[in-house]
């Protein structure tokens, strides 16, 4: 039982261990994944509004510009690709759209922007695009109202890609279906022709330290928490050796109680050592069922008897007629030489008549477990075996832990001419 204890409060102390451990950690990774989400969402809304300014500069300026130059065509400026090397010539909104990615690469270290499409013109190299860029081009063709967004995340960086689709307006359409160089000549206005996509990537740590004074918050609380756990480990060890001092203790009054018990009947016992009853000296008045037998002619069979027998028949006749009182609930008050003396009714009682009928079928049990004892002892060759006198009566008595208690006894109590001497032990006593 020590050792199961033991184990359990190991147990109990690595279970509370890990608990405040886990909550020590909880608060930073609960702040970690708030900390990323966080960065995650405005990295969405950079991207979102990153791709709605460059849509919108592309489309006022195929529009606007483009779309009046195409209007004029005698006019000096040209929309071309190769605008570079044309005098006065404009570009196309999609080589414009290239540029301005190249210039916002170039500006800005972590944003990507890209303008690929699988239709390119026949005298520039072929777009390379991914899985993820095909999947994209292949579903906004589907539904261009698609938003189509991918996060990367990292222990240190995240990462969100936008993909928006590129439709065709009727300058681009005009411009691509009658272009020498174009590899589709049947274009509509509000075809998919590519996408555009933008990458931004940026390192948590770049938001860690906007969180300073929280971090400085953790710092404290986790020396806070581990001072804590070496606080509890040490009163852990104080409290342990403690417990083996109760341990010893209790083994010692364990051991103490349970010789007090071999000479208190059990119903005593379990009243006092349950709270039940204090061991005070006072005394009540009850209505008992009380039980006297000794043995008829023990002292002529004692003579007779050689001593280590009589003692060994004496045993074995007392057990088990203590055996049989407590098994009806009666109270053993003594014993007296050959003699016992047993009540009913206190201190458990089930009622004045059920306790003297308790008494009644104790008394025949008796005679009839004394019957059996000496068949058995006549059976191992010894001769004139006990036969045993009992009397019972019911009456008001006074019961009580008294060292020496008088009672009123009622005139039809039964007597002995000669008892013997008594030997009293210090428990709640009943005599008459």
């Amino acid at each position: 039982m020590k050792q199961e204890i033991s184990e359990e409060q190991r147990k109990s102390g690595i279970l509370t261990g890990a608990v405040i451990a886990f909550l020590l950690l909880a608060l930073p990774l609960a702040v970690w994944l708030d900390l990323t989400e966080l960065s995650k969402t405005a990295l969405r809304r950079q991207a979102a509004d990153l791709n709605s300014v460059i849509t919108s500069v592309r489309s006022y300026y195929a529009s606007n510009v483009v779309g009046r130059v195409l209007a004029n065509p005698d006019g000096t400026t040209k929309v071309v690709h190769n605008y570079e090397s044309v005098p006065g010539a404009i570009p196309i909104p999609a080589t414009l759209s290239l540029e301005l990615g190249r210039v916002i690469g170039a500006q800005q270290e972590n944003i990507t922007y890209r303008f690929v499409s699988d239709f390119p013109f026949q005298n520039r190299a072929p777009h390379q695009l991914e899985k993820f860029e095909k999947d994209a081009l292949d579903a906004l063709r589907k539904d261009p109202e698609k938003k189509i967004v991918e996060t990367e995340t990292s222990l240190f960086n995240d990462k969100v890609r936008l993909v928006a689709p590129v439709t065709m307006g009727p300058a681009c359409v005009s411009c691509h279906n009658s272009h020498p160089e174009s590899p589709k000549k049947d274009w509509k206005v509000g075809d998919v022709r590519g996408i555009q996509e933008v990458i931004i990537a940026q390192p948590i740590a770049a938001n860690i330290f906007s969180f300073k004074f929280l971090l400085a918050y953790f710092v404290i609380a986790a020396g806070s928490g581990l001072a804590f756990l070496a606080l509890q480990r040490r009163q852990a060890s104080r409290i342990k050796s403690m417990n083996k001092e109760l341990e010893s203790a209790n083994d010692f009054l364990a051991s103490l109680s349970m010789k007090i018990s071999r000479y208190i009947p059990p119903q005593v016992y379990k009243s006092i050592f349950s709270g039940q009853k204090d061991v005070t000296i006072h005394t009540e008045r009850k209505k008992l069922t009380i039980f006297f037998s000794d043995i008829q002619n023990f002292t002529a069979t004692a003579e007779r008897l050689q001593p280590e027998l009589l003692t060994q028949l004496l045993n074995e006749y007392f057990t088990e007629m203590s055996a049989i009182a407590h098994e009806y609930g009666g109270t053993i008050d003594k014993f007296i030489g050959d003699a016992m003396l047993i009540f009913f009714g206190d201190p458990e009682t089930k009622g004045d008549r059920a306790d003297a009928q308790a008494c009644l079928q104790m008394a025949w049990r008796m005679q009839h477990r004394l019957t059996e004892l000496n068949a058995k002892w006549r059976a191992s060759g010894i001769e004139q075996p006990f036969r045993s006198r009992m009397g019972i009566n019911s009456g008001y008595c006074n019961v009580g832990s008294a060292a020496a208690t008088a009672w009123t006894t009622p005139s039809s109590a039964p007597r002995r001419t000669s008892p013997p001497a008594c030997n009293r032990s210090p428990n709640p006593a009943a005599s008459c």
